[in-house]
């Protein structure tokens, strides 16, 4: 049973790397000032490079819940307007409580994890074997997961990052229209190909470095 529960420990602490990976990568500002100024975002949309910036940190701030709206006035053909429509700012209110519930379910997997090692210490019967065990069993199902993942986004993006947004959300608010909607703008589909990348070689990176952190003690106790 409790071997059972270490496999799951270490799913939940390398959900937990998965989703940090997420949240550092989506949250990057420099990030989106590259991609602005290679694309030239800011002229595609008719704003300023400065008032897209702003509009990206106030949409930012936004998702992470550190502000409460998405008002943000821009100046286009030298007047000035909302930066975002109801549609756009509906939608972010899905994507918000998304990106609130990764964090929740990041925060509680680390908890879980903490626990579970604890727990192990004090019964006074701790083996970095066991662990060595559940790790690679662990291991086994999330790098078979990015596997796949890496393979669906490869062999058609479009479809893959379709049925993502089909999958996590319950409205057909994610279909913005170009013409009419500047948030597809500011990140289309090129963006989130970057993105997603960006986010599997770190995520890749993160758990490998969890894996030899591990490795690294089994080592050592097998020499001792």
């Amino acid at each position: 049973m409790f071997k059972l529960l270490r496999i799951l420990a270490y799913i939940a602490i390398f959900v937990s790397i998965i989703i940090t990976s997420v949240d550092l990568m989506s949250f990057d500002l420099n990030f989106f000032e590259d991609f602005y100024s290679t694309n030239d975002s800011a002229e595609e949309i008719g704003v300023s490079f400065s008032d897209l910036m702003l509009s990206t940190e106030v949409l930012l701030d936004y998702t992470r819940g550190q502000n409460d709206s998405l008002d943000v006035m821009v100046t286009v053909d030298g007047r000035k307007e909302m930066m975002f429509n109801k549609r756009e700012v509906d939608h972010m209110v899905d994507v918000k409580d998304l990106y609130l519930g990764a964090i929740l379910i990041r925060n509680l997997g680390a908890v879980y994890f903490a626990l579970i090692l604890l727990f192990d210490i004090l019964r006074k019967k701790f083996s970095i074997e066991q662990h060595w065990q559940a790790v690679k069993s662990a291991g086994t199902i999330m790098f078979a997961l990015i596997a796949f993942i890496v393979m669906a986004a490869l062999i058609d993006f479009n479809t893959f990052w379709t049925n993502f947004h089909l999958i996590f959300f319950r409205n057909d608010l994610w279909l913005l229209n170009p013409n009419t909607d500047r948030l597809i703008l500011m990140v289309p589909l090129n963006f989130f190909i970057t993105l997603v990348t960006r986010i599997i070689i770190v995520s890749v990176v993160g758990l490998s470095a969890m894996i030899g952190l591990v490795y690294f003690f089994v080592r050592k106790e097998r020499n001792a």
